[in-house]
């Protein structure tokens, strides 16, 4: 299906460029984002004609492959990293919510980078799952079934983390822990 006439490039790029933008932000160093989002619209632009009428997907799946074009031109294998809480403090009673963001980044980083994808294609993209597949080429059920199988392993390796143990504070140096009681002797 080509993109039909109505559609105009520039309106095009006004709606989506925001979306877009964020896509390829999460994916890779925000230094070089835009510079690989107007790669994106660039091919978009010489590829018009061929532009399918869901054009949001379409570009996603172009962005994906200028990300990894990138990141082969460059020698370099950049993971996809979860960013939360990066651009903004916690308050000071927050340990709960710091110690639930830790371990959801270290089982984000124990997922295989398919796992990542296909989960950050819904909750990060809002993609439905029609979309999410023709991002990345597959079939709806076979996205579906990546999407359930990477929820469950996500959800596994939450339940898996031990939380750490609690380590009371050590003596001031030159203070017994217990100063009614001298070194070497019982209480």
């Amino acid at each position: 299906m080509t993109a039909p006439p109505d559609m105009v490039f520039s309106e095009v790029f006004r709606a989506l460029y925001p979306d877009v933008l964020r896509f390829v932000q999460r994916r890779t160093d925000p230094d070089v984002a835009e510079d690989l989002v107007a790669e994106v619209f660039a091919i978009a632009w010489s590829r018009w004609a061929d532009v399918p009428r869901e054009v949001r997907p379409w570009l996603f799946g172009v962005a994906r492959n200028v990300i990894a074009e990138d990141r082969r031109s460059h020698g370099r294998r950049n993971r996809l990293a979860l960013r939360i809480g990066a651009e903004r403090e916690l308050p000071r009673d927050a340990i709960a919510l710091a110690t639930a963001t830790v371990d959801l980044h270290v089982a984000w980083s124990r997922l295989s980078e398919a796992d990542r994808e296909a989960l950050a294609l819904v909750a990060w993209d809002g993609l439905t799952g029609r979309e999410a597949a023709q991002v990345l080429g597959c079939t709806r059920a076979a996205f579906s079934v990546r999407l359930s199988r990477a929820r469950r392993r996500l959800k596994r390796l939450l339940a898996d983390i031990e939380p750490e143990p609690h380590v009371d504070p050590a003596p001031w140096p030159g203070r017994r822990a217990n100063p009614g009681v001298v070194e070497g002797t019982q209480p």
